[in-house]
């Protein structure tokens, strides 16, 4: 008799804590619980906040994502959740909402490192960097030790291409020069990981074609991408 009420109680658990479901639209639900989930995955991943309308967004994305290669290329599926296994615990790989989260980033980051790796180039920095205003920094002569002045690099296409060789090289020399002059350029590691940020969200903008297009079968290009 205890058992059978534990039970009653475990499953009526479950129906409440699922029952609020705070979309539903098109065979896609998602609950207020999955949300909390995602979000907190999000800032531990990215070490950012991200809105709930965002989280939806991108949970119905992430499902869609799921549901096609289920239906449509379950070798491909396969494939990754093969490697995800390699790289991460069971208890990540039998965690539905984890499990997802990972195949998506995984699917997407491919095609932001092979545009990285094989079409980024110093036109698409200039592009970045044209978005920025009053973007000055620190000139130094001796390594950064004393500061000589504070320049605008927005527009300099020599510091641009200077600091697209250190993102391909991965170092972080960087200089420009000025009337004959070489300075190096003092960026902190704080400076240096926005700019990586906003080559990412570039890059990430770039390839939402080609990334949709796979996704939903327009094409067969990335089809044997972890292969």
């Amino acid at each position: 008799m205890i058992f059978r009420l534990l039970v009653f109680f475990f499953f009526i658990s479950i129906k409440y804590s699922y029952s609020n479901i705070i979309y539903d639209k098109n065979d896609i639900f998602i609950t207020e619980i999955e949300v909390n989930r995602y979000m907190s995955l999000y800032i531990n991943n990215f070490d950012s906040n991200i809105s709930k309308n965002e989280v939806i967004k991108n949970i119905v994305l992430i499902k869609k994502t799921i549901n096609f290669l289920q239906k449509n290329n379950p070798n491909f599926l396969l494939s990754l959740d093969n490697i995800i296994k390699k790289e991460f615990s069971n208890e990540i790989i039998n965690d539905q909402e984890t499990l997802n989260f990972i195949r998506f980033q995984k699917i997407r980051n491919e095609f932001i490192s092979d545009y990285y790796n094989n079409t980024f180039d110093t036109k698409d920095l200039e592009i970045v960097f044209s978005k920025f205003t009053n973007f000055r920094v620190p000139l130094s002569k001796n390594n950064c030790l004393t500061i000589n002045k504070l320049h605008e690099v927005s527009n300099d296409k020599l510091f641009i291409k200077n600091l697209f060789d250190n993102f391909k090289k991965k170092q972080q020399n960087f200089e420009t020069k000025i009337n004959n002059e070489i300075y190096n350029v003092c960026i902190n590691t704080e400076l240096f990981s926005k700019l990586e940020k906003e080559v990412f969200i570039y890059i990430e903008n770039k390839t939402k074609k080609n990334f949709n297009d796979f996704i939903y079968g327009k094409a067969n290009w990335k089809k044997n991408l972890f292969f």
